[in-house]
């Protein structure tokens, strides 16, 4: 057990996480999406929600505000205002890509963390910043 880390972050996780490097993108993923196809390192959080592992990663990971992909609907409903809410309180905005190219930055991420979330169209791909002093 560590001192101050958030116990949604499994070691498996951490590890992904510390092994990140600047401007690395992690795509954090619904229970619908097809992550074991498209994963170079693959997380599973089952029981989990986006939102959910979203806000826990935050607590050790900074991220580039500019750089926040999400692939939500265009109308955006009260179930995905949590995860806006959270990308915005960061001062970011999520940028909705056309489907094929929100694929691509999936496949390219350094990782996916899978989760169970059963909300359509939940997922997010976030950049790593760097650590300020």
């Amino acid at each position: 057990m560590l001192i101050g880390i958030d116990s949604r972050l499994g070691p498996d996780l951490l590890h992904v996480l510390a092994s990140m490097g600047h401007g690395d993108t992690l795509a954090i993923v619904d229970g619908n999406y097809p992550a074991e196809r498209d994963a170079k390192r693959l997380v599973r959080m089952n029981g989990h929600t986006v939102s959910s592992v979203l806000e826990a990663v935050l607590t050790v990971f900074p991220i580039e505000t500019d750089q926040v992909t999400g692939w939500v609907p265009e109308t955006e409903r009260d179930i995905h205002l949590d995860l806006m809410k959270q990308v915005r309180a960061l001062g970011g905005e999520i940028v909705r890509p056309k489907d094929s190219e929100f694929y691509q930055s999936v496949k390219q991420a350094f990782a996916i963390v899978a989760t169970t979330d059963s909300l359509l169209f939940n997922n997010i791909v976030i950049t790593k910043g760097a650590r300020g002093v």
